[in-house]
């Protein structure tokens, strides 16, 4: 139900489109002066604003201005017994939606306040979020409304809480790190030591002495006792990113300490008593290496009792928009104003591929809030060059059907109409997908299909051929 603010210092105005706003099923909220008002403004959510023009001691235009400095995103009516030229240019300019003159017609009230809901639902950063939607997890920069994502999202309630060594596999830039953290902060050890390393950064000749600590005299430089990773993160979380860079001789000294639950410092002769929970992420199959012989299977498969899989960012496109309202939200915090982001740039923000996944459309908003200056609104010249200009040529090259040396067109090698005719069914299904920002049940209704239909038509598990 949308919501609505009425401001008038006439009771009896306030009360008349109060029961006529609310005979037409709209929620309705009233003030009767302009402080009045900004003090409703600040403590609830409104789709749109209707005020009269004269009133005191803050007249209409003046509420429209101090409202734009708490949000920048407002959907405004001014009611005005004075029509004049002046009058409607000024409200224009300034940038309220529109205005009307008293007395007004109840139809004539009842279209502009209906415009004005369907202008303001337009203008949304993101699409509008039901309650009922499981978006359950807001640590860090976890966002999920895709069904895969979702799907991670309860394994992380049901292992958070748990001690068990866990492996997440995803692209680079999907955000282990993000979801390791909120393992972190979902489980008992959430108040104890976090320490998230790198392992493809540090020098293969430090490796053991940075995990296990070294004592003094270890080796050439060595000058005084050192803790390694797993002390300094002992009692806590050690998350290990990009472990398939650790190299096979130190593997199986990690597999002892995972299983011992003790560790011995380079050059020392002491065990050390660890309580550590290990997180470990990768970028790449740790099965196809175990397969090349990269990877201690016996190690692999202590990590891969329970694993996380994470999805790329162009596999969940319903989680973009909503990721950028939330990037936008940490890069605008320490301003009043939130900008808008315009229809265009949405468009652009969905069709593209983000071969960088989550952290490259992060540095995506990032990029355009520094161009902002004193604009309201992101609009496509704002974001990075690169993106635009892939997204402009999605449509050209469709994403399913592009194979590297042909042109972008599709690919026949295998001779099969039935193969071709799914490659083109999904390659239009997509874009139908990306003109509803990603919304499948809006995708379906266009389509024509049931949801199901639709969710089973996008997965890339081809049909089994039948025999005879």
């Amino acid at each position: 139900m949308s919501k609505i603010l009425i401001v008038d210092d006439e009771a009896r105005i306030l009360m008349l489109v109060q029961s006529l706003l609310k005979a037409n099923g709209y929620e309705v909220v009233t003030a009767n002066s302009g402080p009045a008002a900004i003090e409703c403004f600040k403590k609830d959510t409104f789709d749109v604003i209707v005020s009269d023009l004269r009133m005191t001691p803050m007249d209409g235009m003046s509420l429209f201005k101090e409202l734009r400095t708490l949000k920048a995103q407002i959907t405004f009516i001014l009611l005005t017994a004075y029509s004049s030229v002046e009058t409607a240019v000024e409200a224009t300019k300034a940038g309220i939606f529109d205005y009307m003159t008293k007395p007004f017609k109840v139809d004539e009230m009842l279209a502009t306040v209906k415009r004005a809901v369907e202008h303001a639902q337009k203008q949304n950063v993101a699409p509008r979020v039901n309650a009922d939607t499981p978006l359950r997890y807001q640590f860090e920069n976890l966002i999920a409304t895709n069904p895969s994502m979702l799907d991670v999202c309860k394994k992380i309630e049901r292992v958070g809480p748990t001690s068990a060594t866990i492996l997440i596999n995803g692209e680079s830039g999907t955000g282990k790190e993000v979801i390791a953290r909120t393992l972190h902060k979902a489980s008992p050890r959430k108040d104890k030591p976090w320490v998230a390393v790198n392992c493809a950064s540090i020098p293969e000749n430090l490796m053991e002495s940075e995990m296990f600590g070294h004592v003094k005299g270890a080796f050439t430089g060595a000058v005084s006792d050192k803790e390694g990773l797993f002390e300094v993160a002992n009692g806590g979380t050690l998350f290990l990113d990009e472990i398939s860079s650790l190299p096979l001789a130190l593997q199986g000294t990690l597999l002892r300490v995972l299983q011992e639950k003790e560790l011995r410092r380079v050059g020392g002769t002491k065990n050390i008593p660890i309580d550590v929970r290990v997180i470990v992420a990768s970028n790449t199959s740790l099965e196809q290496l175990v397969q090349q012989g990269l990877f201690r299977p016996d190690l692999y498969y202590r990590f891969a009792v329970i694993t996380l899989d994470i999805p790329p960012l162009r596999e969940r496109p319903e989680d973009i928009l909503p990721l950028v309202s939330h990037f936008l939200r940490l890069e605008t915090e320490s301003s009043k104003k939130q900008p808008r982001i315009s229809k265009e740039a949405q468009d652009i923000l969905v069709s593209y591929r983000w071969p960088g996944n989550v952290r490259e459309l992060e540095n995506a908003i990032k990029h355009a809030v520094t161009f902002l200056m004193d604009e309201e609104e992101i609009t496509p010249d704002l974001l990075p060059p690169r993106v635009v200009k892939e997204a402009h040529q999605a449509p050209k090259q469709p994403r399913a059907a592009v194979f590297p040396g042909r042109g972008g067109e599709a690919d026949t090698s295998n001779g099969s109409l039935k193969s071709f005719l799914r490659t083109k069914e999904k390659e239009y299904m997509e874009q139908i997908l990306a003109s509803t920002q990603g919304d499948k049940e809006k995708a379906a209704q266009t389509l024509q299909v049931s949801l199901a239909t639709l969710y089973r038509k996008l997965s890339d598990e081809e049909p089994v051929p039948q025999k005879g």
